[in-house]
């Protein structure tokens, strides 16, 4: 049963990370350069580090500072334990613990997760909570949980983020996304298609939201989107993304509110790379 729970773990949890560069990335034309485009950079980051450090602990414990540029070999710490039915696990940031971009990191990363059985239903569900957690000098609050049916191969992850800087300004990043994994019995092949709903809104009235109008499809060999289409609404500019017809490339095609066509490299970074 532990060795499943730990399977299962490391499906979830790489899924959520996957989610997060996707909706974190998904705002590329930020209207006010001090609230909404160097600000919003850093919560697309910390949201990024977050799920990283997720990921990694539940993949691997040895591995759950692979992202980040450590100065010491005990910045980030792990311990956890396991049950018949789930575990509990606590990821901590010590001192001098940067990001890849070389931002500040600390505080904790509180994690929950359990297998559960009723009316038939096989899911798993993980739950991880910040404590004192601050990136770039920001606090950042709040949670995340996701619930698993293992059995439809799809599940659906809900985000609740609060940032806050030293001068007031806050912004609520909420994100809601469900994903199902799709398998060819015949040939054994599978691939994984995303639908999200997301929104950040910051107290001086930006606000920025994103949904899917057709589902993203992610193949196992690609490290890009294939296929779908994401409206981000910008205040009141709207960008509609669309990834293609399912060849694996770096191109995709933004169409912006006055219908301007323009290509976009997936391999810069803000421009939605996963």
């Amino acid at each position: 049963m532990k060795n499943r729970i730990i399977a299962f773990a490391s499906i979830l949890v790489a899924t959520t990370f996957l989610f997060s560069c996707s909706s974190d990335d998904d705002n590329t034309n930020e209207t006010n350069p001090i609230t909404a485009s160097a600000k919003y950079k850093d919560v697309r980051s910390a949201n990024r580090e977050i799920n990283a450090a997720v990921q990694g602990s539940m993949n691997n414990p040895s591995n759950a500072s692979r992202s980040l540029k450590n100065s010491s070999n005990d910045c980030v710490t792990l311990t956890s334990e396991l049950t018949d039915t789930g575990g509990t696990a606590t990821i901590t940031f010590g001192e001098n613990c940067k990001s890849p971009d070389g931002k500040a990191i600390s505080g904790t990363i509180l994690l929950s997760y359990k297998m559960k059985e009723a009316s038939g239903e096989l899911a798993f569900d993980i739950t991880y909570t910040l404590e004192n957690f601050s990136f770039n000098g920001i606090t950042v609050s709040g949670s995340s949980i996701a619930t698993y049916n293992i059995l439809d191969k799809k599940f659906v992850t809900n985000s609740d983020f609060k940032f806050t800087w030293d001068d007031g300004l806050s912004v609520l990043s909420k994100n809601t996304t469900s994903v199902e994994i799709v398998i060819n019995e015949a040939s054994a092949e599978s691939y994984t298609l995303i639908n999200m709903d997301t929104k950040a809104e910051f107290s001086s009235g930006e606000l920025y939201t994103s949904k899917t109008t057709t589902p993203m499809r992610v193949e196992n060999d690609c490290k890009y989107v294939v296929s779908g289409v994401l409206v981000t609404n910008e205040n009141a500019s709207t960008i509609t993304l669309d990834y293609g017809d399912g060849t694996c490339d770096n191109v995709a095609t933004q169409t912006d509110s006055d219908g301007n066509v323009t290509t976009i490299d997936l391999d810069v970074e803000e421009n939605f790379t996963l």
